[in-house]
């Protein structure tokens, strides 16, 4: 399971697949310990590329989450997501 999301709008992400998590123009970092990450998909604000060139998730609380997976996959999950469906991607 790369990413996997539940009926209540969580989006769960693999550490293996999470290139960084950063607040830009901050000096905090998140350190991963190896679980899945949960996201809530309604605190997404937009999906798309950092300036690495990234598939990033940008939060509302200023927080990207950069993946290394296609776009493609990251937004089938955040639509399910937001459609309260269950779905997962291998």
């Amino acid at each position: 399971m790369k990413l996997k999301c539940t009926d209540n709008g969580l989006i769960y992400i693999k550490h293996s697949i999470i290139l960084s998590i950063k607040k830009p123009n901050s000096l905090e970092n998140v350190k991963l310990l190896g679980e899945p990450v949960p996201v809530n998909a309604c605190n997404v604000v937009f999906l798309s590329y950092n300036n690495d060139g990234h598939v990033t998730f940008f939060m509302q609380n200023g927080f990207e989450i950069s993946i290394n997976i296609f776009f493609s996959e990251a937004e089938q999950i955040l639509n399910s997501a937001m459609q309260r469906r269950v779905d997962e991607i291998i």
